[in-house]
């Protein structure tokens, strides 16, 4: 859930990754024009699914959409130690999931927005394990004051100003691409 979070909300997924420029883990240029493809007009009308706040964090019962994946044969669950209170679910992409997600990003163009999404939450170094990515969540005061059972506001506005702000603190033009941008031989796009 943790990664779905970021896949469906890319303005709290911008704002880490303008940490992550801020701290120095990532180059500014290439990773603000990651940020504006994220919260600027390149994103395909459902790019943002909010989700519910639950208990430990963004929460969705992912069973439906699962099951239709596991129906297909795209997808196999295995049960990871049943008899322990920590009992998880590991989900495995089958061949025939894979060539199905093949084909879709080579026949449905919008698609390649979310596999960038995708990449860019690999550059969050704490995006390989969930307790990692909910601390790193809930360090941002939207979220967590976000009341259970309620939507996570989207911050849309917040993150447009903060990379402003960090475009200039690197002496970089926001958004890229823009004509003052272009005038300084900044990076066309």
């Amino acid at each position: 859930m943790k990664i779905d979070f970021w896949l469906r909300n890319p303005d709290y997924l911008a704002h880490e990754l303008l940490t992550e420029v801020e701290e120095g883990r990532q180059p500014p240029q290439d990773t603000l024009l990651l940020v504006a493809g994220m919260i600027g007009g390149t994103a395909p009308s459902l790019h943002r699914y909010p989700m519910a706040k639950y208990l430990y964090g963004a929460y969705e019962r992912p069973d439906n959409a699962l099951a239709l994946l596991a129906s297909r044969k795209h997808i196999k669950m295995l049960r990871v130690n049943e008899s322990s209170a920590n009992a998880r679910k590991d989900y495995y992409l089958l061949s025939k999931g894979q060539a199905a997600a093949t084909a879709l990003r080579e026949q449905v163009p919008p698609m390649q927005w979310y596999v960038r999404q995708a990449e860019a939450i690999g550059l969050i170094p704490e995006a390989v394990s969930g307790g990692l990515m909910r601390r790193r969540q809930y360090e941002h005061p939207g979220y967590e004051a976000a009341v259970n059972g309620r939507l996570i506001p989207e911050i849309t506005e917040e993150v447009t100003k903060r990379a402003e702000d960090v475009a200039g603190r690197f002496g970089l033009v926001w958004p890229p691409g823009s004509s003052q941008d272009v005038a300084d031989g900044g990076p066309q796009t």
